[in-house]
């Protein structure tokens, strides 16, 4: 009962990181306590997303970034550039990143698979001994035994769940979705083209879809090549460079599109005015 009313008189649905901009607030929160997943085809930068919203959330919080991908050196030169919206960061500018992030961005030094048990030591490790309340799992894919095999998955989501609640953190999981049939790149993924069981999705509290606009790519490449745009063209390139869908919300009543643009310095930010985001 002392739960239920704690609850009431605090709106604990928002208690958890914040997306960056801005526009998302009250509508998406990483809530402690929880487990996230955001799916996308391969190439459509979710990971990108997801390694911003760490940042940003580091200047709050300790954050964790698991990253089996990509190299760490790779994944700092992203992490400066999207905090500083620096499209070529000055040497004295990574040393100033580093020196802030040192306690509060980590980072677990290993691109390849790894197992289960890793996974779970390396969740165990950032949150109790470095007080870490936000962590990136980048990708499923690279845990061993697991995708393909119903229960496996599902025993690794339940192990996530359990993770962040016992430590009272919030777990964002990076996962692929089906290669699509039609369309390629210009399909749009649904919450049912997440690859594996049903379990992925039924477990996570917040299901999140990633995905760049590949067309609109082309003709920005082709209209700097000198190619003439038509008017549907020029019309179609008012579009945002990368949507996400939020398709699960299990404790907000938002569910829907987040328009985002991409600054030339692989920041995203909220509208099409190309000004790079601060990062106070």
């Amino acid at each position: 009962s002392e739960k239920i009313l704690t609850e009431n008189e605090t709106d604990t649905s928002l208690i958890g990181t914040n997306l960056p901009w801005s526009k998302t607030h009250g509508k998406v929160c990483l809530q402690e306590g929880a487990v996230s997943t955001w799916i996308g085809i391969d190439g459509h930068k979710k990971s990108s997303v997801l390694n911003q919203i760490a940042v940003f959330a580091a200047k709050d919080q300790v954050v964790g970034i698991a990253s089996f991908e990509m190299d760490v050196r790779a994944l700092g030169q992203l992490m400066v550039k999207q905090a500083y919206g620096a499209i070529e960061p000055s040497r004295d500018l990574v040393q100033r990143f580093l020196e802030w992030s040192k306690d509060r961005v980590l980072c677990y030094d290993h691109v390849g698979t790894v197992k289960p048990i890793e996974v779970y030591a390396l969740i165990v490790k950032m949150a109790r001994d470095y007080g870490a309340k936000f962590i990136v799992i980048d990708c499923l894919q690279m845990i061993s035994g697991v995708c393909g095999d119903n229960e496996q998955e599902r025993a690794l989501m339940s192990m996530l769940v359990q993770l962040a609640k016992g430590f009272n953190i919030h777990i964002a999981l990076v996962h692929h979705a089906r290669k699509p049939e039609k369309g390629g790149d210009e399909y749009v993924p649904t919450r049912f083209d997440a690859l594996g069981s049903t379990s992925i999705s039924q477990l996570s509290s917040i299901l999140a879809i990633v995905w760049s606009d590949k067309k609109k790519q082309r003709l920005l490449d082709q209209h700097e090549l000198g190619v003439e745009l038509t008017p549907e063209d020029e019309e179609y390139l008012q579009r945002p460079d990368t949507r996400i869908t939020i398709a699960k919300n299990r404790h907000i009543p938002f569910e829907g599109v987040i328009a985002l643009w991409q600054h030339p310095s692989r920041q995203f930010i909220p509208s099409p005015s190309k000004d790079r985001m601060h990062f106070d």
